[in-house]
């Protein structure tokens, strides 16, 4: 004979569920950038060529560091996998540095370029370390792609050279990046113990290779 289940029960039941609804979804990976062009880009095609275990999901905001990290607080509720995408660029390094420690306070992940992602975008190609400006890196870039066969230069609007150039040599952009990386906190900590590091004077910097390594990509053919 059935037997009904008892007020106790199901009122486990239901706190069960509304427990469950309140846990984030634990493949969803979500993607804040102030970044409308290049980054956008660039992180769409990531994750359309390659395979992964979450469900990565890109999004736009133009908004200050500060307020980009903001939002992505707010979106922890849905997801337990937020980073925001934003470069130096015309912020003061006070707006910088109150960005990261606040994300660091709520485990937001921050990919960080200094001057702007056009540093990882040359890490493709090569170490990107010397300081450079902003159009230095643009036309740097648009040499480099016409000597690759590409003979429409850069643009960050177009979102094929993101598939055709830069995606293949992910491997190599992510070691670069490292490198360098691995430089700037090794000549830090000979000058100073601890781990604040002054990464709005650090041009040419990138931490991005950070969060593609958190995005766990695989080539598609190993699946």
């Amino acid at each position: 004979m059935h037997r009904f289940p008892t007020s106790t029960e199901r009122c486990e039941v239901l706190l069960c569920q509304e427990v469950t609804k309140k846990i984030p979804v634990r493949d969803e990976f979500l993607i804040l950038t102030n970044g409308k062009r290049s980054e956008k880009n660039y992180f769409e095609a990531l994750r359309s060529e390659f395979k992964t275990i979450y469900k990565i999901k890109v999004k736009f905001m133009n908004d200050a560091p500060e307020t980009l990290v903001s939002h992505a607080i707010d979106e922890k509720s849905k997801t337990n996998r937020v980073w925001c995408v934003f470069d130096k660029d015309q912020f003061s390094k006070e707006s910088i540095y109150q960005a990261i420690a606040l994300a660091k306070q709520y485990g937001i992940g921050i990919a960080f370029s200094n001057i702007s992602f056009e540093v990882w975008l040359m890490d493709h190609f090569a170490k990107c370390e010397n300081e450079k400006t902003v159009d230095r890196l643009i036309k740097e870039l648009d040499s480099i792609l016409q000597k690759h066969g590409y003979p429409k230069g850069y643009s960050k609007d177009d979102a094929d050279v993101f598939k055709s150039i830069f995606v293949p040599l992910l491997d190599d952009a992510t070691h670069n990046a490292d490198v360098v990386h691995q430089k700037r906190v090794l000549e830090h900590r000979r000058e100073r113990q601890d781990d604040n590091y002054p990464i709005c004077d650090w041009n040419s910097y990138t931490n991005v290779h950070k969060l593609v390594e958190a995005m766990k990509l695989q080539n598609k053919n190993k699946f």
